[in-house]
């Protein structure tokens, strides 16, 4: 991509961004910046600047054009705050976005086996899907056995589940083929599993 491509779709965000964030907030920030996380660190300068200015105009409305030193210090304090905060919260989403499961289960201190037992679901299945080789969308009662035995939320798993579809372990194969990548769905992942048709059915959602 040209620089002057790059630089046309940065004016672009920032414009949309003082637009749509005449007075950006903290939150507006950290929306912007998730956004944008190309152009995270120029929406951070243009919004401090834009907080800037507003706050020398509130305060030379009210000490027609004279800013006390105390009170510019203060608003400065709030922008560098609301900019530390949506800083913070991106580096530990884009932190977030790095772990797959095999790295959640280390940090719970469990192992696969013992996760397959806890929940009484084939250890092929839970496999499957921590390497990366069953395809979304996940069975809900999975999903929602995971969220609670691994002690994470929601966006967390589907952090994770992503990770994992975009960095499969490799199955190395016992010809002299090129090691293979598996990709089946939820369900024939289920189907093709060594549990009983009970517990089939049960992870399938069947009553």
């Amino acid at each position: 991509m040209s620089k002057s491509l790059t630089h046309n779709e940065r004016d672009r965000a920032l414009y949309q961004f003082h637009v749509a964030c005449p007075r950006p907030t903290g939150e507006d920030i950290i929306e912007w910046t998730e956004r944008y996380p190309q152009f995270a660190e120029d929406i951070r300068k243009h919004a401090a600047i834009s907080r800037d200015w507003d706050a020398a105009d509130s305060m030379g409305e009210q000490a027609d054009d004279t800013i006390s030193d105390v009170m510019m210090a203060r608003a400065r304090s709030r922008v560098l705050n609301a900019l530390f905060k949506s800083k913070s919260k991106t580096e530990v989403s884009e932190t977030e976005a790095t772990l797959g499961f095999h790295e959640i289960l280390a940090a719970r201190g469990t192992t696969i086996p013992r996760a397959a037992k806890e929940l009484e679901i084939g250890r092929d299945v839970l496999a499957d899907l921590f390497n990366g080789w069953m395809l979304p969308p996940i069975g809900p009662r999975l999903v929602s056995a995971l969220v609670l035995f691994l002690e994470i939320s929601k966006r967390e798993f589907d952090r994770a589940c992503l990770y994992a579809v975009q960095h499969p372990k490799l199955q190395h194969a016992k010809s002299a083929a090129p090691p293979v990548i598996p990709k089946r769905s939820y369900e024939v992942v289920i189907a093709g599993s060594n549990m009983s048709p009970e517990r089939k059915k049960f992870w399938l959602g069947e009553d």
